[in-house]
């Protein structure tokens, strides 16, 4: 699923829920400012919908957080896939979720607000300084968290359906797996320290002995255990009657595990020397070690046998929406100069080089010549998508396409914006009424 955990520059701590993480990313991470300018065009449809290079690029910056420290082996071609396949994701499941009604309100998007203001540690109003000063919007970013929110809902809503577990594979598992619910056996104990600071000398030792045995004597005539820990033990327990609750094998110092388990229930032990000082021992309770009873782990194995399909039902979901969809992708398609991107290595391909095989251009121009017969069976919705340089081949009369006015004027308004002629809030505005318009 295309939920990511990242750090961020601008906080310290991520907010809860995970996917807050993301927008922070979108919005603090500037790749067309600290990657340098970008031509901006379409590389992706989604139905109605479409996908920008420099909507990518941001992605890619969210990406490579998530990848830090895989750099050296990443390969630019497939994180810019990733990227662009998480856009297409969430388009589609964004679509799904207006279709079926789910709305977000208000309340619940300034709630978020909130509790991420509050969980690193802003004062009301500065979240939206930081975004004006990274040249964001408050508006903007709280649309991006309603759609993060939206996605969340649906993707619960249509994946608890699917990973239901069946009462019957709930009780094959407890069967197989009897070990992974064995609860080792335990014993609730009370103890008195008598701290003895490590590398005292014998006759400190001894006076420290002595104390203890006489706090000893007074608890075997009878003085209530847990009224002696509270006037006499040094450790951190002393104010609740020495308690320290339910203890398991393996998990105190040798010599106190020793002395616990040779006791009863309600018996006190001699006085047990370990590193830290002397010790007298009270045990309260001793529980056997047993196999939980199936009613306490239903709920731990629905959530184990749920996540191991979950992946699945998830890739199969994304199919439905997909295979329901109409999506064309471009993002590697389209010329050279269309794919200027300071986020990728601009390699040549191996096809455009001196000495590519006969063969291998035959393939391409094949390849080309099924292109151009999808292209001619696509609908008039279709035909507004073309790219300038292959309306200018099929019909060189013909007036430039609304997608390619579109890509004129984005790389316009951004050019403005790299010239420092409009701020980045004018730019998001005029982006946004461009997108709406198409």
């Amino acid at each position: 699923m295309p939920i990511l955990i990242l750090n961020m520059i601008s906080f310290k701590k991520l907010a809860d829920p995970v996917f807050f993480a993301i927008v922070f990313c979108w919005v603090f991470f500037r790749p067309d400012v600290a990657a340098g300018k970008v031509f901006d065009r379409v590389v992706a449809k989604v139905n109605s919908e479409i996908v920008t290079l420099s909507s990518i690029e941001e992605r890619v910056v969210v990406l490579k957080q998530k990848y830090r420290n895989e750099l050296a082996k990443l390969d630019e071609k497939k994180i810019l896939s990733e990227a662009l396949e998480m856009i297409i994701a969430e388009k589609l499941q964004l679509q799904q979720a207006r279709k079926m009604g789910f709305e977000v309100d208000d309340s619940a998007v300034e709630a978020a607000i909130t509790d991420i203001e509050n969980k690193n540690g802003l004062q009301e109003g500065q979240l939206a300084q930081m975004l004006e000063a990274e040249g964001n919007s408050l508006e903007s970013y709280k649309n991006r968290i309603r759609d993060q929110i939206i996605v969340s809902k649906i993707t619960k809503f249509e994946l608890g359906s699917r990973l239901q577990v069946s009462e019957r594979k709930i009780a094959r598992y407890y069967h197989d797996h009897q070990k992974e619910f064995w609860e080792p056996g335990r014993a609730r104990v009370r103890h008195i320290l008598i701290l003895s600071e490590e590398g005292a000398t014998a006759k400190k030792k001894k006076e420290k002995f002595a104390e203890t045995k006489k706090i000893l004597s007074e608890i075997r005539k009878g003085k209530d255990f847990a009224e002696a820990a509270k006037e006499y033990s040094e450790d951190i327990s002393a104010s609740s009657g020495g308690d320290v609750g339910f203890v398991e094998k393996g998990k105190m110092v040798p010599e106190f595990e020793k002395a616990v388990y040779r006791l009863k229930a309600g018996e006190i032990s001699d006085i047990v020397e370990t590193e830290y000082g002397f010790h007298i021992i009270k045990v309260e309770e001793i529980q056997k070690g047993r196999t939980l009873p199936l009613d306490k782990v239903k709920g731990k194995i629905q959530f184990i046998l749920a996540g191991k399909k979950q992946k699945a039902v998830y890739e199969s979901w994304m199919k439905e929406l997909k295979d329901s969809a109409f999506i064309e992708i471009s993002l590697f398609k389209e010329p050279k100069r269309n794919l200027s991107s300071s986020l990728i290595d601009s390699k040549k391909n191996r096809e455009d080089k001196p000495g590519s095989s006969r063969k291998t251009q035959k393939k391409n121009k094949g390849r080309l010549v099924d292109r151009a017969k999808k292209r001619k069976m696509q609908d008039r919705w279709e035909e507004m998508y073309k790219s300038v340089e292959k309306s200018k081949k099929q019909n060189p009369d013909q007036t430039p396409s609304s997608l390619q006015d579109m890509e004129e004027k984005l790389k316009a308004i951004k050019d403005l914006r790299s010239q420092g002629k409009i701020t980045e809030p004018e730019y998001q505005r005029r982006k946004q009424k461009l997108l709406d318009d198409l």
